[in-house]
């Protein structure tokens, strides 16, 4: 009965969970590994996971799994050589603005992330904002992302969302979408990366 108790108890354990998803290829081209308490044992696994199934991976999620800078920095080398990888979930960890230099540095370099649009870095302990080059870079990889309107044009600025909206109606760029106004110029979207 004992060692019953002990398989039903490993059974429901997160590190079964991370077993389970690291055994087989990536459901739905998606490694999600969300909510899974990770150390640094663990990454180890998970960096020859990547490796090993890689090519196939579109999107990783690593929310609340306890992450720090220094696991994310382990797990970078692994991630930034993902071909397809498009979206990658940090949320929810233990990630500081520390950590930014070292994403901004690898996004910098097209070899690197060839394909990311998403970064999800909310719920962090310090990282409030993201830096312009952050931005700037992963807005390069994704053109088309940079038309979506702003948190501050959909109604958080002076005048409101009414305003906002008013003042592109019916107009174009020349890249198809609607134009921003002058006073819009420069603002970086939100469609890109989410703090």
């Amino acid at each position: 009965m004992e060692k019953l108790c002990r398989q039903l108890t490993y059974h429901l354990s997160p590190h079964s969970h991370l077993k389970a998803v690291l055994a087989g290829s990536p459901p739905d081209n998606t490694v999600d590994l969300s909510g899974i308490p990770l150390t640094p044992r663990d990454l180890e696994r998970v960096t020859s996971y990547l490796q090993r199934c890689g090519e196939q991976v579109d999107s990783v999620e690593l929310g609340f799994t306890g992450l720090t800078d220094d696991m994310v920095l382990q797990l970078l080398p692994a991630l930034s050589t993902l071909p397809r990888l498009t979206t990658l979930a940090l949320n929810g960890n233990w990630l500081t603005r520390a950590l930014l230099r070292d994403l901004t540095d690898a996004l910098k370099d097209p070899s690197r992330f060839p394909s990311v649009t998403w970064i999800d870095l909310g719920n962090n302990v310090d990282i409030f904002s993201l830096p312009q080059p952050f931005l700037l870079s992963l807005r390069k990889r994704s053109p088309k992302q940079g038309h979506l309107p702003t948190i501050l044009e959909l109604g958080e600025g002076p005048g409101g969302a009414d305003e906002a909206r008013g003042e592109t109606e019916g107009q174009e760029d020349p890249g198809g979408g609607p134009a921003a106004s002058a006073k819009d110029q420069g603002r970086e979207t939100v469609g890109v990366a989410q703090t």
